[in-house]
């Protein structure tokens, strides 16, 4: 994935409703999704079982293997990022034993049913992109779904942006370096195959000099030292990102491979909010049926400081001395200063808030106000709380061992200041209220913690409470906070457009938060 190119009130007791009888067409679909999977569980489960009273426990794990798991109500969603390349299947016959017509009837069973809720997942991924209004997150939702179940799903690879290359499928990134000849090395990433046995002898390439013509090679403890200067600091190449760092050169890679995890991530969740103006590379190949791969953009650009001093040193004559309270930092561009400016991130193995907890959170600023195109934030009458609330929500990006994602849970020292004070100490701000802060309020001194904490509640509720059927109408709301809209007498408010009460709503949140 990465390529070295030289060079983060009160307790209401209510009896709190469910949401309004009258569902919208995205809470339609995301019930026929889950009416599909669960179809499909409940088939697995009864073939299991016939499986199991004919004693084949082997055949009876097979198929629990193949049962998706199930997610507790409003709790975190699981996200399986796709490969960089998809080999192309086996060919050829395999060598194993032949156990007879019974299994072959197991095993068609379970492709069977699979193939059909696949089928049933590409057909709603194919109304959630072409209804009005458009849903692009549940149409990637769907066809992720689809490739888990048939990975070599030709329609659903292209729209989700591989590519085919040698009878199996690639990210574009990847496929030109195959086609370059490179390799991609388990610790440093996209090589030159020449590279390789220096790799093995623990060498690493110094910082080039004028008229250098060659690599020069040195143990990785002098080549990181070299480049531990910041004018001389690794430049790091992705499919999305350009990183500047001075770091190890592993920790570097291993910064950016956790960075295309994150793009692939946002961009899939808030597909909605990018989409408006033709920004969405999703949308551009559903329009284009013979579209592959994506449109180059500019890469995001991030700075990634060995220690926080050196971070504070570099920022502190243009941003003054309080950067040396920041965890890290994004500054949309301003009129003049092109599309992408870096994100600043610092080493911090120490922290009171995980490192990857602070990179998720500025990269989602970063990626939203050079993804989402034009802003005019500043324009809205308060609504200032929902960016926060956005940036903390990713704030709970967990990878676990298995390698897919989970987003949106409790967790999180915020969300523990959250139940101590929203709970505990009453200091619970009504939502009606929180929404009027414009920047200069949320961000009071004596009330910044609580409210950056109370953000990131509401926020996870939102995405993730009953069903995730607040989530398209609160994505909504986010996109018209982007672009502006929400002034004193236009623009639909947040109860609005849930349609629920305000005071429902704080009391349905309060709810969530005692439960999780």
């Amino acid at each position: 994935m990465v390529t070295l190119v030289w060079v983060v009130g009160a307790v209401l007791v209510l009896q709190v409703p469910p949401p309004n009888s009258g569902a919208s067409p995205a809470t339609e679909l995301r019930r026929e999704a889950r009416a599909l999977r669960e179809q499909e569980t409940g088939q697995l489960k009864a073939l299991a079982e016939r499986l199991r009273a004919r004693g084949d426990s082997a055949a009876v794990a097979e198929v629990l293997a193949r049962v998706e798991p199930a997610r507790p109500a409003g709790g975190a969603t699981r996200f399986v990022p796709l490969p960089e390349v998809v080999p192309a299947p086996a060919k050829g016959l395999a060598n194993v034993p032949a156990r007879g017509p019974i299994d072959a009837a197991w095993r068609t069973e379970l492709q069977a049913t699979r193939s059909a809720t696949a089928r049933g997942l590409f057909a709603l991924a194919e109304r959630a992109a072409t209804t009005t209004p458009k849903h692009y997150a549940l149409a990637d939702e769907c066809l992720r779904a689809v490739l888990d179940r048939e990975p070599d799903h030709p329609e659903a690879r292209r729209l989700l942006g591989h590519v085919p290359l040698d009878g199996g499928w690639a990210t574009p990134f990847a496929a030109r370096n195959l086609r370059r000849k490179m390799v991609n090395h388990p610790t440093f990433g996209w090589v030159d195959p020449t590279w390789l046995p220096h790799l093995e002898r623990g060498e690493l390439p110094a910082p080039p000099v004028p008229g250098q013509r060659q690599v020069r090679w040195l143990s990785a403890a002098q080549a990181d030292a070299l480049h531990r200067p910041w004018e001389s600091a690794w430049r790091i190449e992705t499919e999305h990102f350009l990183i500047r760092a001075n770091v190890p050169f592993s920790e570097a890679i291993a910064f950016g491979r956790q960075l295309e995890t994150f793009h692939e991530l946002f961009t899939a969740l808030l597909a909605d909010v990018i989409a408006p103006g033709n920004r969405l590379p999703l949308a551009h190949r559903i329009q284009d049926k013979a579209m592959v791969g994506e449109r180059p953009i500019d890469p995001h650009l991030i700075s990634y400081f060995a220690t926080k001093q050196e971070y504070v040193n570099f920022l502190e004559p243009t941003e003054g001395p309080g950067i040396d309270q920041s965890l890290g930092i994004y500054i949309p561009p301003k009129p003049g200063q092109g599309k992408r400016v870096p994100a600043y991130f610092f080493r911090d193995p120490d922290g009171a808030i995980a490192a990857t907890a602070t990179l998720f959170h500025e990269v989602s600023h970063q990626l939203l106000f050079e993804l989402a195109g034009p802003n005019a934030f500043d324009r809205n009458v308060g609504n200032y709380w929902v960016f926060e609330g956005l940036g903390t929500y990713f704030e709970t990006v967990v990878t676990v061992p298995d390698g897919t994602l989970r987003v949106g849970g409790l967790v999180g020292p915020r969300i523990d200041v959250a139940k101590l004070r929203l709970i505990k100490q009453r200091e619970f701000v009504p939502t009606e209220r929180l929404v009027r802060h414009g920047r200069n309020e949320f961000n009071r001194d004596d009330l910044v913690h609580l409210h950056y904490a109370e953000a990131m509640a509401l926020t996870i509720f939102l995405m993730q409470a009953e069903d995730e059927s607040y989530r398209e109408p609160f994505l909504d709301y986010v996109k018209d906070a982007y672009r502006g809209r929400l002034r004193r007498d236009t623009g639909r408010s947040l109860a609005e457009r849930l349609d629920i009460p305000y005071k429902t709503l704080d009391a349905q949140l309060l709810e969530f938060l005692r439960g999780g």
